[in-house]
């Protein structure tokens, strides 16, 4: 159609000054072009945006009130990007002259709404962002654009960007790299960048979860149904929310993984640190992804360590610390080190510090301390399983402390109890909970055992000593 080629190329040409006022130098004009091209696309929308309910009369009319009165709502962005959408899919010939238009109703978005008027912040870096995503999204050849869009949306505020930008920003990244126009140094970069701003978000997710699971207590407490109701409905959003960012993260690492082997990285990150020996913001990139991924056997590792230590103590440089000592076995200089780490506003770093500290005190005997760090751990991200393993393990490991036959036994159930706990909460340490439930349910008491001690399946059974756990009776099958 002609229309879809005029359009194109109309809206390629930037908009003239407009007028301060919200509705433009013709106010009549304005607000008869918004209702015209509302009503229209009313009932496209209702049609489910089927090509024929797109009318030419619609589309004139939203782009004179773009052009003419852009200051007049925030859905003229909204609604152009479906219309945007709509002539890129039927006309995939002209989908750069509608890209730039999709990139010039952004800038004019964040011109004339830089505020978001539901939360009276700053929404300029998420809209740039989408500007990226949209970018990305349609013409993936528009790669280096996109890259630089997203770039600077995350130096703006990176806390605005949905997941979807993250990851269009990490995919973008990786064609600069792979089309020589950025080092491989870029994307350990970026990795690193872009996962903190999730381990922020998740963090930042988890403490409201928390916060909402108290104000619910108080609720059910008072009886009052309708306020339990809506933080239900609050909490079931944010965990979707956690959820989101947490498939975002382990997208990203996927992504990652080709970029990541321990000799990959330490080849790059060697000649960068031989570079720039005392940069703290490498040294600190350095020993957080290489302990991520599993490399801290490494010397460049215990190098960056000890020297991002001398240069700037701090949480950061006492975990990777902790790390080496804890890779020497010498538990208690590492317990004192990851001690020290969990003083890091890093919600991510703060779970894992006190996730290694219950594993020093675990190999150091110390299980009850093992356990209450653990818990800790738990706190500081709800979302993760892994501290009830170590629970669970610790346990199991005690069985010898009791004595009788149900007594010696009960431990396995209590720890199974803490293994399904684990899985049921975080589905990607399912296998390992499962190892586990297996090794254990090995050690319940048979049918015979549990009778002749005068107990039945499904009975609740509470295991004294430092365990203190109400469980329930379950035989060997």
């Amino acid at each position: 159609m002609m229309i879809a080629v005029i359009f194109g190329m109309a809206m390629s040409v930037s908009a003239q000054e407009v007028s301060e006022s919200k509705y433009g130098a013709d106010s009549v004009a304005c607000v008869t072009n918004l209702s015209i091209y509302g009503e229209a696309y009313k009932q496209w929308e209702a049609a489910k945006f089927a090509p024929e309910a797109a009318t030419t009369e619609m589309v004139n009319a939203w782009r004179a009130v773009f052009l003419n009165c852009p200051r007049s709502s925030q859905l003229i962005y909204t609604r152009g990007e479906k219309i945007m959408d709509y002539f890129i899919r039927k006309n995939p010939a002209q989908k750069d002259a509608y890209i730039d238009t999709i990139c010039m109703m952004m800038d004019s978005r964040a011109q004339y709404f830089p505020v978001d008027p539901k939360t009276g912040k700053s929404q300029v870096a998420g809209i740039m962002g989408r500007k990226g995503l949209l970018i990305y999204t349609y013409n993936k050849n528009r790669y280096e654009e996109a890259y630089n869009v997203l770039k600077d949306a995350v130096a703006l505020d990176a806390s605005q960007l949905q997941g979807a930008y993250i990851d269009a920003y990490f995919k973008a990244t990786i064609d600069m790299v792979n089309n020589g126009k950025a080092e491989k140094m870029t994307i350990i970069n970026v990795y690193q960048e872009l996962s903190e701003v999730l381990d922020n978000n998740i963090g930042a997710l988890a403490t409201t979860e928390t916060e909402l699971e108290t104000a619910k207590e108080e609720a059910v407490a008072s009886g009052d149904a309708d306020a339990v109701a809506g933080f239900d409905k609050q909490l079931e959003k944010n965990e979707k929310n956690i959820n989101i960012n947490k498939g975002v993260k382990n997208n990203l690492d996927n992504l990652f993984q080709p970029f990541a082997s321990c000799d990959d990285l330490i080849k790059v990150f060697s000649a960068k640190m031989k570079e720039t020996p005392d940069d703290v913001t490498l040294l600190k990139r350095i020993t957080t992804i290489l302990d991520k991924k599993d490399c801290t056997e490494s010397k460049l590792f215990l190098d960056a360590a000890v020297r991002l230590n001398e240069l700037e103590p701090s949480p950061e440089a006492s975990y990777s610390l902790g790390i080496k000592f804890f890779k020497d076995k010498k538990y208690s200089e590492a317990a004192t080190f990851f001690e020290q780490a969990t003083k890091t506003d890093n919600n991510d770093r703060k779970y894992r510090a006190y996730r290694n500290l219950a594993m020093c005190y675990q190999n150091m005997g110390s299980l009850g301390r093992a356990r209450d760090i653990a818990r800790r751990a738990a706190q500081v991200d709800p979302t993760a399983g892994e501290p009830y393993l170590i629970i669970a393990q610790l346990y199991a490991s005690s069985a010898s402390q009791f004595s009788g036959d149900i007594e010696s036994k009960a431990v396995y159930w209590a720890a199974v109890d803490k293994c399904i706990k684990a899985k049921s909460i975080d589905p990607s340490i399912a296998d390992r909970a499962n190892r586990l439930i297996g090794s254990y349910t090995a050690g319940f008491p048979s049918m015979e055992t549990i009778f002749f001690n005068d107990y039945s399946e499904g009975q609740t059974f509470h295991v004294g000593g430092w365990i203190g756990e109400t469980t329930t009776i379950r035989a060997r099958k």
